[in-house]
Formats: structure tokens, sequence, C-alpha cells
């Protein structure tokens, strides 16, 4: 008997002067399409930080103001379509530079 499990792996880029390398490397995930959803996908990328910072970080310091607008925007961003509907806003709102999905089913079985 076999069983398919739909996966999906995301690649997300982002970038910082004040990130240094962690937002500068692309962040690659997979995850289990029926155990994640968009609401999923907001909380890891906050989360884990693969946000990014410059819109509140001035001259190596945090700007309380900036930080508090920038998290509440994030807090409203829309879950309620795709995983790439969700991606393409925190794009075009840069709070990521890119990003890719890919979707791809694992065949588990018993031999």
């Amino acid at each position: 008997m076999t069983n398919e499990i739909k996966m999906t792996q995301f690649t997300i880029h982002t970038s910082g002067k004040n990130g240094g390398e962690t937002w500068n490397s692309p962040y690659i995930f997979n995850r289990e399409d029926n155990n994640f959803d968009v609401e999923d996908l907001k909380t890891t990328l906050y989360v884990g930080q693969r946000l990014n910072f410059d819109h509140v970080v001035k001259n190596g310091k945090l700007n309380p103001d900036d930080a508090e607008a920038w998290e509440e925007k994030y807090r409203q961003a829309p879950t309620d379509g795709s995983y790439e509907d969700f991606l393409q806003w925190c794009k075009e709102n840069d709070y990521i530079d890119d990003y890719t999905t890919e979707s791809y089913t694992v065949v588990e079985g018993n031999n």
C-alpha cells in the first residue's frame, strides 16, 4: 500500500544592510500541504525573522515607532488566498525581496 504526501518547498529571499548574512541568503524550507496553510506560512516567516528589517533600523538602532507600524501592517496581511497570493503581497510591500514555491509529491509505501 502506498501513500502520497503532497509537499511544497518555499525559497524566500530577503536582504538588508543591517541584517548581515542571515538576511542575504535564501531561506529554504519544505512543508507537508495538509499540515500547513497560509497562516502558518505568515507565522513561520515572522517568527523565523525571515523578513526585511531595513524599514525599522536606522543607523544600527531600532526605531520603535517604525517597528510597531511595520509589525502592525504585517499582522494585517491577507491570508485568505494561496501561498502565492500571500508571498506576492509580502514582495509588493517589501517584507521579502523574492520567492519561489515548488510543489511535489512524496510516495510512502511498504516494500
